[in-house]
């Protein structure tokens, strides 16, 4: 900003006086050759400010931001240093100046030229120049109180006497006090809030509720390289509100946003610390990456990097689902795009905030199996199923089982821990007109259910935006996260973060032992201990991740050119990753066995024996660099009537990808876990690595038009070049085009339609593309090899698959509609898409169609189809009861399916094996008829019945005969080929989020519920064992006998149950009650006395319960009866800046 400062000579009177005559003689010439009266221009251009305790000069430099107006002043005549508040939505430069300067004895003319002359007035009881002489009347003095719904002080509210520029603003308590005429109206305004109008007659002293303007609140949203007012959107874009997960301890940033967006399905598969949640946007297109697009900051970036944001970081966080919304990410952004705005400086005092929660965990749901009694007579009744002698030590006899009628150990509540978790963040903003500032950084501690098991993240941001010049502004923003990530290791989890073996170790440990025996673990009737692996006993699996990322941009207003600029900006990501496994072997005791048949231990050691899973030392260390280059010519302007925006982007990335890593076996001792300690034989080492890159270039243009702000017209393209095709297939171009209406502008709409506020129609159609399809199968590749030669081996190279130099993007076109509307004075809001997709190309393998006598390896190619469609909608009502009781209930509901269309089948496949012209996530299995339960029932198969090869025998499972190898008739026999399609979808079709709360003063609640239906689960663990080492889930107690022949479950041996069939099969819709959290803020008349701007204390519950639970076992959210469970977390905080 620059403000026009003449000279003032100090030396001697006179000459400074006649300065003085020709300084205001000289004002006095320029406002009359430029003609004071307002232009079209100042009548037209609305601002907005929000500014609080700052000076009229910062403020009127903000005014230079935002307009082509400029300043001209006497530093030594007017004082613009004076602190005020100034809170103004889309108003005119003349009422903002009029409010501003009424107490200040300042007078301002506007000229032809956007310069406004600002001069002391000869009175200080006059108005600005522009206002018009007003009658002499009684003055009464007016005094009051404003306030928000939650009775919080509003600082910085506008309260002019209507109809003249006589007005002041709240000071920090709220409070105000003015003179006006005694039958004067007051209006009281303030941005986020309605406007409100008031009568003075016959009172003097008001309390005033000002009420949240619902779409003032919700006005600007993100999107492709930029934002919008959401009143100006043409396409589908979901947003969330950022304060809605800034209390939610969670780990990754997706798990604090489950059920939150309508159309975009988000589950957890397990509750480990450090976990995130799975994303897909509306329907699955393709059987390739399925993975949205993640934008941190205009920077493309991958779920990993999302993830490791903290909540405190998010200024603004929006969901790009239709084709025309995200077809400006071209290539990329078939599955949806996810767009993060972090958090800036603003002009203002430093603000500093601080977030802090402690809590505790626990599993939401957790699988029941047998206790010690009932597995005995669990394998007795499997003996006898397999006409075992009695005799058979085998056999639990009746002393043996009225001990474990009084004796049974659970090894998960032994392995179990109290899981903690805490989060704490803060961050300092603030800035002037020249500088502005954000700081911040979190920390995140996650302890798991067991030992040695636990998440911990630092983040770091910083952001700095500097005004070079008027016009020239810089920006640079660093930001840094580290992640901890600690687990035992256990080869046979894979190291999956379900930790689904080690966890149905935990279940299924016997427990007719305890887990140790005089401090020693026990290896009597136990295979291998998970306890000893738990316990860091055995090794661990530790893995630490560093993200360092660098932005810097440069923006330049081209002052000539009203709304054009210019800008440029280059970003560096370096992620590097750590991983270190150990494993060891160790010892188990067996003890000597006490009863008949020796079932029971004793604490007499009888043999040790080592259980060895592998003893090694495994390290990597694993590099990704990249980097973007952006350039950005932006230009917005209004003629008249007319609103025009365009938009044009080159970008340019490149990315690489290091990795080494080596393995040494047989070490000595546990006590040294590094490389060198291990066996020094070659034999024993084993090395690897590998690097590869990616590149990419994109051009990006869109143009907005919009008439009289009812009719909207949005085009954009983007035309992508990558490496992952061959050079003739390497370009895409990827176009989109949507248009709304806001009807509710018409007159016509206005004068008959009076209920409804707010309505926008709008569709959009766009095509999108798909890369992320593995790159390079357009060249050759060749793998190394081992072969002989001359009885020597040696190392040589073959040919890998054959190259594809066809391939090409995966494409989808996406239709969709929908509207916007607001209702009831704004009171219920009601949004609706629709969506159609067609994908096309999908990238996939002919080998069903290939003959099985072909040698080489067939390429992948672009051939397949899937259409998708579906429709979401979001609702919600917010409300009022007298002055201190608000009120709200909003929600969310998304369906999507899709259909696949075109897939390579083999020409005698039989047609119910067809897939096509079905929704891609069905799944086949058997249709159980039931238990054969009585000898009737046996007796009523067929001669010659099999099932699975076995002879029916009672207690055993039956199944549904529906054809033979060579027929569509029942022939008697149960195999593969009487499978059928049994679940319509594995993948929920419909998810749904709602929400309500209230407030009372300071006191404030909120409950949020989430759910997903249509689709079915398949319980994962259906076979059932006998044998001391291992138990069964509960659900098996109640199975099959000659004594028992009504029982839930088959009978517990050879009883052709473990196939996935209808009777494994169980709804998964579910509803579990999210999130609640109890907040009190202190109000500003207390906390404002010692310097405290905001002070809350807060309870959190998340994962409380389960409304709804169809599969009855375990928590359905959870991907397997076996995973680690999913947990519900308890915590205390406090919000606090000053």
């Amino acid at each position: 900003m620059k403000f026009f400062e003449l000279s003032r000579p100090e030396l001697y009177p006179d000459l400074k006086k006649a300065c003085s005559i020709m300084r205001m003689t000289s004002l006095a010439l320029i406002a009359f050759s430029l003609n004071v009266s307002a232009t079209v221009y100042s009548q037209k251009t609305k601002l907005t400010l929000d500014a609080n305790n700052q000076s009229i000069k910062e403020i009127l430099y903000q005014i230079e931001n935002q307009s082509e107006f400029r300043f001209i002043y006497e530093s030594g005549k007017v004082n613009l240093d004076k602190k005020v508040s100034v809170r103004e939505k889309d108003q005119t430069v003349e009422t903002i100046l009029n409010r501003l300067f009424t107490k200040e004895g300042i007078k301002y003319e506007i000229t032809e030229n956007n310069l406004i002359l600002i001069n002391p007035t000869e009175n200080s009881n006059l108005s600005a120049v522009k206002n018009v002489s007003q009658q002499q009347q009684d003055q009464k003095k007016v005094t009051g109180i404003v306030t928000d719904t939650n009775g919080e002080p509003v600082i910085g509210a506008n309260v002019v006497e209507k109809g003249t520029t006589n007005g002041t603003v709240t000071d920090f308590e709220g409070r105000f006090s003015l003179n006006v005429a005694s039958d004067a109206t007051l209006r009281i305004s303030y941005i986020g809030f309605s406007d409100m109008e008031m009568s003075v007659k016959g009172q003097s002293a008001f309390n005033i509720a000002m009420k949240e303007d619902n779409q003032a609140l919700d006005e600007v949203v993100v999107v492709g390289y930029g934002t919008q007012k959401k009143v100006n959107l043409t396409g589908s874009v979901a947003a969330v509100n950022a304060e809605e997960i800034q209390d939610t301890p969670a780990s990754s940033l997706s798990n604090a946003l489950v059920g939150k967006i309508a159309g975009v399905l988000m589950t957890q598969s397990g509750g480990k610390p450090g976990a995130g949640a799975s994303m897909t946007v509306r329907a699955q297109g393709t059987w390739n990456n399925t993975e949205p697009l993640y934008v941190i900051d205009g920077v493309v970036r991958d779920k990993f990097a999302f993830d490791g944001l903290d909540a405190s970081e998010v200024e603004n966080l929006s969901v790009l689902k239709d084709g025309a919304s995200a077809a400006i990410y071209g290539a990329r952004a078939a599955n949806g795009v996810v767009l993060v705005t972090t958090k800036k400086g603003k002009v203002g005092k430093p603000v500093i905030s601080y977030t802090g929660s402690i809590g505790i965990s626990d599993a939401t749901m957790i699988p029941e199996t047998q206790n010690g009694y009932n597995q005995a007579v669990f394998i007795n009744d499997n003996l006898r199923v397999e006409n075992v002698d009695p005799s058979d030590a085998r056999y639990y006899t009746d002393d043996e089982l009225d001990y474990f009628k009084t004796h049974n150990y659970n090894w998960l509540d032994e392995a179990w821990k109290q899981p903690l978790v805490t989060r704490h963040s803060v961050n300092v903003n603030g800035g002037n007109d020249r500088v502005r500032y954000f700081i911040g950084g979190s920390y995140f501690y996650e302890t798991g259910s067991f030992d040695n098991l636990s998440f911990k993240k630092y983040n770091l941001r910083s952001n700095i935006e500097a005004n070079i010049t008027k016009d020239l502004v810089a920006t640079l923003n660093l930001s840094f996260d580290s992640r901890n990530d600690h687990k035992p290791y256990w080869r046979y989890d894979y190291d999956n973060d379900t930790m689904s073996d080690l966890y149905k170790a935990l279940l299924f440990r016997t427990g007719q032992v305890p887990p140790y025996i005089d401090g020693k673990p026990t290896g009597s009737f136990v295979e291998w201990h998970p306890l000893e692996v738990l316990g860091d006993n055995t090794g661990y699996n530790r893995k630490k991740y560093s993200n360092n990322e660098a932005s810097i941009s440069l923006q330049y207003n081209v002052p000539f050119v009203k709304g054009l600029s210019l800008k440029v900006l280059y970003n560096r990501y370096n992620r590097h990753t750590f991983i270190k496994q150990f494993n060891r072997p160790y010892n188990l005791y067996e003890f000597k066995m006490t009863g008949e048949h020796n079932h029971i231990p004793t604490n007499e050691i009888a043999n040790i024996k080592t259980r060895n899973d592998g003893d090694f030392l495994y390290e990597k260390y694993d590099t990704q660099d990249n980097y973007q280059l952006n350039a950005f010519v932006t230009y917005s302007n209004t003629f008249g009537k007319h609103d025009v925006g365009a938009l044009f982007v080159y970008e340019q990335s490149e990315g690489t990808v290091d990795w080494f890593d080596g393995q040494r076996n047989y070490f000595i001792s546990s006590a040294v876990d590094q490389l060198f300690a291990g066996s020094s034989d070659s034999k024993n080492s084993t090395l690897n690595g590998k690097g590869s890159e990616t590149g990419r270039i994109s051009y990006v243009g869109r143009l907005n038009y919009a008439y009289d702000e009812k009719y909207l017209l949005e085009a954009s393209f983007r035309y992508d070049g990558s490496v992952n095709f061959a050079p003739k297939n390497r370009w895409g171009f990827f176009p989109s085009a949507s248009a709304a209406w806001r009807i509710s502008e018409e007159n016509f709409f206005k004068e008959n339609v009076r209920f409804v506020d707010y309505l926008k129609i709008r569709a959009s159609v766009g095509l999108l593309g798909n890369d992320a399809v593995g790159g390079w199968q357009w060249m050759q590749r060749y793998n190394l090899v081992s072969g002989a030669q001359y009885g020597s081996l040696t190392s040589g190279v073959e040919a890998d698959v054959i190259p594809n130099p066809d391939i090409t993007w995966e494409k989808s076109l996406t239709y969709n509609g929908g509207f916007d509307a607001t209702l009831l004075q704004n009171k219920l809001t009601f949004n609706f898409d629709a969506f159609y997709r067609h994908t096309y190309d999908i990238l996939g393998d002919r080998l069903a169609s290939m003959p099985t006598t072909f040698g080489a390896k067939m390429p992948a190619e672009n051939y397949a189809v899937i259409d998708a469609k579906g429709f979401e909608i979001e609702l919600g009502y917010s409300d009022k009861i007298g002055s201190d009781i608000a009120y709200y209930v909003k929600g969310n509901l998304g369906y999507a399916t899709n259909k696949l269309k075109t897939k390579d089948e083999a020409e005698n496949l039989r047609p119910y094996k067809s897939e096509i012209g079905y929704n891609t996530d069905r799944k086949m299995g058997y249709i159980a008829t039931g238990i054969i339960r009585t000898q009737e029932e046996l007796d009523a198969l067929p001669e010659g019945y099999t099932i699975f090869g076995q002879k029916p025998e009672l207690g055993m499972m039956n199944y549904r005969d529906l054809r033979g190898a060579n027929s569509d008739e029942p022939d008697g026999v149960i195999d593969d080929n009487d499978q059928d399609w049994i679940m319509n979808h594995t993948v929920p079709p419909i998810n749904y989020g709602f929400s309500v709360g209230g407030s009372w003063k300071g006191l404030s609640l909120d409950l949020f519920f989430q759910g997903v239906a249509g689709h079915d689960v398949m319980i994962d663990m259906r076979g059932s064992q006998a044998r001391p080492q291992e138990t069964n889930f509960d659900f098996w107690t109640d199975h099959w006998t000659p004594e028992n022949v009504n029982a839930e479950f088959p009978r517990a041996s050879r009883n052709a149950a473990d196939r996935e069939s209808t009777f494994w099969m169980r709804n998964g819709s579910f509803l579990r009650l999210k999130n609640v959290n109890l907040s009190y803020t202190m109000p500003q008349s207390i906390i404002g006395k010692i310097g405290i701007s905001q002070l809350k204390f807060f309870l959190t519950g998340n994962n409380l319960c389960l409304l709804q639970n169809k599969v009855k076992y375990y928590d359905p959210e959870n991907s397997s009866i076996r995973a680690y469970p999913l947990m519900k977390s308890y915590s205390f905080g406090v919000n606090l800046s000053f």
